[in-house]
């Protein structure tokens, strides 16, 4: 464990954006410094009093925000000398907070890991699909495309899709994963839908979605990780190029 040390600094944390609940926000950003590790294993984190300052709110607000991270696993507490990182922070079972969602960077690792799941989906998938599921498969793709210039239908039927592609693999743990990234990247991948429309990006989402589809039916596992990385990899791009357009306009 690494000797404890003060960890408090004027400009640590980010503003506060005064939500419903102030706890919630606090919990997240100390925890987001810790899966980042800017607050190592055994660390000593700041005070009540330091931190009800950084944050401007009151101590109560900081103690349960403080409560929250112990109950989830992300912090010890030692009576009379503090809250300390855990040895091994965390919750055992694994888990996406769509609060740390709201951060560009995790939002950015999240797509990171689920390009590398969905590529191993979809090219297990054209191993072992079963022609019941290629149909199945084939009618997803099919309400994608009629979905058409509907944004918001057409963002849930593109998960839909996904969804059927993990199915596909035989493997209930790939299903696990993928519907824990559907809730909580759905409304990113709405939103990149939303930018999308009535750009030729949409019928860029399409092709990409009918490589995959094809490589599957296929059973051409090689092209199925292909595809399926070029498309989730493109959607990262162009998320990557929305949020560089707003920061443009925001100077």
């Amino acid at each position: 464990m690494a000797n404890p040390k003060p960890a408090f600094e004027s400009a640590l944390f980010d503003s506060l954006n005064r939500p419903d609940n102030l706890p919630d926000e606090i919990a997240q950003q100390i925890r987001q410094k810790i899966v980042s590790q800017a607050f190592e294993p055994g660390q000593r984190l700041p005070t009540e009093l330091e931190l009800s300052q950084s944050f401007g709110v009151s101590r109560n607000v900081v103690r349960e925000a403080i409560a929250r991270l112990k109950l989830s696993g992300y912090i010890e507490t030692k009576r009379g000398v503090g809250s300390f990182v855990a040895s091994e922070p965390g919750p055992h079972n694994f888990e996406i907070l769509p609060a740390d969602l709201l951060h560009a960077d995790a939002l950015e690792q999240v797509y990171q890991l689920r390009v590398e799941i969905e590529a191993g989906a979809a090219a297990l998938a054209a191993q072992q699909r079963t022609e019941a599921q290629l149909e199945t498969l084939r009618q997803a793709l099919l309400r994608v495309d009629a979905a058409g210039a509907d944004w918001r239908h057409g963002a849930d039927r593109a998960l839909d899709f996904h969804m059927v592609v993990c199915q596909a693999t035989n493997n209930p743990y790939f299903v696990r994963l993928l519907s824990l990234f559907g809730r909580a990247i759905g409304d990113a991948v709405r939103t990149l839908r939303y930018a999308s429309a009535g750009t030729d990006r949409v019928a860029q989402i399409e092709a990409e979605h009918h490589r995959i589809f094809d490589a599957i039916v296929a059973r051409d596992s090689d092209a199925a990780r292909a595809a399926m990385r070029e498309h989730l990899s493109n959607g990262m791009q162009r998320r990557r190029a929305l949020l560089q357009d707003a920061a443009t306009k925001s100077e």
